[in-house]
């Protein structure tokens, strides 16, 4: 006998119409999505976490799925766009865009939306995820990169970032495969590592195929996927299963690459952060005397700003522009203050380079160097398409990186002597000019100083701007100091002196060091660079290494069965066609179950597949259920009752949704177990070329066979869609109008059921029971904006 007790928890009236709802397996909580595409997480009695408004106006979801720690929830959009949510914080982990595919042939850009995402976890532990290995713990050598502040006041322990480490710190595997295009599969490691990505084309051998995904589900070892598409060429729904064992054999090198993966894109992330703290503290203050500047060179000859102030240097007399410049734009106060900021934003800058970007150049090496480490390694990694070629040449740029920031240290120190010695003598000539007195301290200048403003000096109009229509017409572009330059994304305008630099000594002295190396190198390719284009190009060339679209991982997978299912005459349609796939761990097998609102008369069409010892064994089976399962009422004529909904609620059960046979506001939630479908199954030749689901597999009313606790009538409830979690042993259940949701708790003991189990009494005893049960209290019941 079977017995599953289901008792409401909540009634809901939402003020926008509900699409889409999904069950965490992990936690209480459920992710809804809205006809205006915005997605809202509740907990089991309706609280809401957080609304997420859609990314732009006129865009919907199309698909949603859990993380399997509970922490993230991935969407995808009609867009084609696909964002991954934190779940405590609702901020953006990855973001994913599958926007269009292009068609060669007829030069069209088709836009599919995400049909399917799902986010699978591979059983057992990892055991490079519990076993402690000193590599994956950079820490030990390198300290964490801080917190890029500006002012580095009171900056404790809790300013620091999370460690990578934390990046990925699950125990078990998860791949989240998401469905695009014309029948395109991409697959993540963790939802951030990409694996690559497949085409059904590799699976049907048909090139010029354009399909639908319906549902992606991978065994709990990971060794096969199942694939359910739709053939829009022949309107046929099919079915794959694909040897994906390279997945399970490598599990331990997969996730030894996501993490260091995930540990450098961390490391780049809070590169650019930094590099907008560098840049924010440069143009807070530098801009402002830059900008005086050159509107006095805008308004003198070429070369006149130079001339008149190393003029006014060596004779101490302005000319009469310099002088009207000086009392007017400047002023000897705000001058002491302005240089007062300067070296504060120097020392900030100096800080940010010293303490983070070396950190972080360092630490991305590092981890680089892990992953060749890895490459070298014969046939181990070659599945996961790594080639040693690319990251070497990631490795060259992070320490090109690392030098491109000794060279701007040795900048920001040329620049902070040059400063310091302009300004104090700038001072001193604005308060001659106005005939104020001045300390005998201030006014001293040394030889070596006096040097050093020349040499300053003399570089102020030696700019020119490029990409202007002629040569001889190009305007002056005034430099008042050099660390601008190495924050635009633009060559570099003064070249450093390479003489100072500690690398170039070292390879000057060692150059027997450069022979044959395919690390170490003079870097003299990069001289031209800022600090920007150098980080730019880091980017870059970490990012050729997880390229997926020079990956070709479908050759690692292999086709065992692709089936044809069932064959439409008419279009299929998203709203008519109800869908779901579950893995038995326990048994070894597949189980989908789908069926069609507009042929009804088929009811649902069941089938399943044992891959058990790789010996693929498949059943399949139709069934209807009808209103005899409401024995009690012989007033009802005995008819099929129609399928709204269905989703397996777990191995065991196939929960469904269908209409009342008499009264049209109610219907009836059936918990189907699977065991009776089973052995309703017939076995079948999986090499047979014929449809699955043809006129041999006879439907068969299954309702006599049902025990009268498996269904319950939902009274006033006049249902559309269901989402479930056996995990959770929760149920909703969503109104034909998409404006009323139910929570229900399922599984409960015989103690707490309180008359509220699944309907076991006579239709009109039920419905008066249902009356008292389902319809909720006043405060259970309101209006809620979604």
């Amino acid at each position: 006998m079977f017995h599953c007790g289901m008792r409401q928890m909540e009634e809901k009236h939402v003020a926008n119409q509900v699409d889409l709802m999904v069950w965490s397996n992990r936690l209480d909580l459920l992710a809804l999505s809205n006809f205006k595409g915005e997605v809202q997480v509740h907990r089991l009695h309706w609280q809401k976490v957080w609304n997420l408004p859609p990314p732009k106006d006129n865009i919907v979801v199309d698909s949603m799925a859990w993380r399997p720690d509970g922490k993230a929830l991935a969407i995808g959009y009609n867009s084609g766009t696909v964002c991954i949510i934190d779940i405590e914080d609702k901020e953006i982990i990855d973001k994913y865009d599958f926007a269009y595919e292009t068609s060669e042939e007829f030069y069209m850009a088709n836009n599919y939306g995400i049909p399917c995402i799902t986010w699978a976890v591979k059983s057992g532990n990892l055991e490079s995820a519990l076993e402690y290995n000193v590599y994956d713990d950079p820490s030990i050598f390198l300290p964490n990169p801080p917190s890029p502040s500006n002012t580095y006041k009171n900056q404790g322990v809790e300013d620091n970032i999370k460690s990578c480490h934390d990046t990925i710190d699950q125990t078990q595997l998860s791949m989240l495969m998401i469905a695009y295009g014309s029948g395109n599969i991409y697959m993540s490691v963790f939802g951030r590592y990409p694996y690559g990505t497949i085409h059904l084309s590799h699976i049907t051998k048909d090139d010029y195929g354009e399909y639908k995904i319906l549902d992606i589900n991978l065994s709990e070892d990971f060794s096969v996927m199942q694939v359910l598409y739709l053939d829009k060429t022949t309107n046929t729904i099919n079915l794959s299963l694909v040897n994906t064992s390279v997945l399970s054999a490598y599990a331990e090198e997969l996730f030894t690459v996501a993490t260091r993966h995930g540990q450098i894109v961390s490391l780049l992330t809070h590169l650019d952060r930094t590099m907008i703290s560098i840049t924010e503290a440069w143009e807070h203050i530098l801009l402002e005397m830059d900008t005086k500047m050159a509107y006095y060179a805008s308004s003198v000859a070429e070369g006149g700003v130079s001339a008149d102030l190393l003029e006014l240097l060596m004779l101490g007399v302005p000319s009469d522009e310099l002088e009207v410049f000086l009392l007017q734009e400047l002023t000897a106060k705000g001058l002491k203050k302005f240089g007062n900021s300067v070296e504060l934003s120097y020392s900030t800058i100096q800080k940010l380079v010293l303490r983070q970007l070396n950190i972080i150049g360092q630490s991305v090496t590092y981890h680089l160097a892990e992953l060749r480490g890895l490459t070298r390694i014969p046939d181990r990694y070659k599945v996961l398409c790594l080639e040693e070629k690319m990251v070497t040449e990631a490795i060259r740029a992070s320490c090109a990186f690392l030098n491109k920031c000794l060279e701007l240290q040795q900048v920001i120190d040329v620049s902070m002597r040059n400063y310091k010695a302009f300004f104090r003598w700038l001072f001193v000539v604005i308060v001659r000019l106005l005939d104020e007195q001045t300390s005998s301290e201030i006014v001293k200048i040394t030889q070596q100083e006096l040097t050093h403003i020349a040499e300053f000096l003399y570089n102020f109009d030696n700019v020119h701007e490029e990409n202007t229509e002629s040569p001889t017409e190009r305007p002056v572009k005034f430099n008042l100091e050099r660390l601008g330059q190495y924050l635009l994304d633009e060559d570099l305008t003064i070249l450093p002196d390479d003489e100072d630099n500690p690398w170039h000594k070292f390879l000057k002295e060692n150059s027997c060091l450069l022979k044959e190396n395919d690390t170490i190198f003079s870097m003299l390719e990069f001289k031209k660079f800022s600090l920007v284009q150098q980080q730019n190009h880091l980017k870059i060339s970490v990012g050729k290494i997880f390229d997926v679209r020079i990956k070709d991982v479908a050759k690692y997978f292999s086709v065992l069965y692709n089936l044809k299912l069932n064959e439409y005459q008419n279009k299929l349609t998203k709203e008519h066609l109800r869908i779901s796939q579950i893995f038995d761990a326990n048994e070894e097998r597949f189980m989908m179950a789908f069926t069609d609102s507009e042929h009804m008369t088929e009811g649902i069409k069941f089938m399943s597949v044992n891959i058990k010892d790789r010996i693929c064994i498949a059943t399949a089976s139709k069934f209807s259920i009808s209103s005899c399962l409401l024995r009690d009422n012989i007033d009802i004529p005995e008819k099929d009752l129609s399928i709204l909904d269905l989703q397996f609620y777990s191995p065991e059960y196939l929960s469904v949704l269908v209409n009342h046979p008499s009264i049209e506001d109610c219907t009836i939630f059936i918990q189907v177990p699977l065991k009776i479908v089973l052995e309703n199954s017939t076995e079948f030749n999986m090499k047979s070329k014929s449809l699955v689901f043809n006129e041999k597999v006879v439907r068969r009313n299954i309702s006599p066979q049902l025990d009268v606790s498996v269904y319950k009538v939902l009274d006033k409830m006049d249902g559309f869609r269901i989402a479930v979690s056996g995990g959770r042993k929760v149920a909703v259940v969503l109104s034909n109008s998409h404006r009323k949701v139910r929570v229900f708790e399922m599984e409960i003991n015989g103690e707490d059921e309180d008359d509220e189990t699944l309907d076991t009494t006579p239709l009109s005893q039920g419905t008066n029971a249902s009356e008292n049960q389902s319809t909720p209290d006043k405060h259970n019941v309101q209006d809620i904006t979604f």
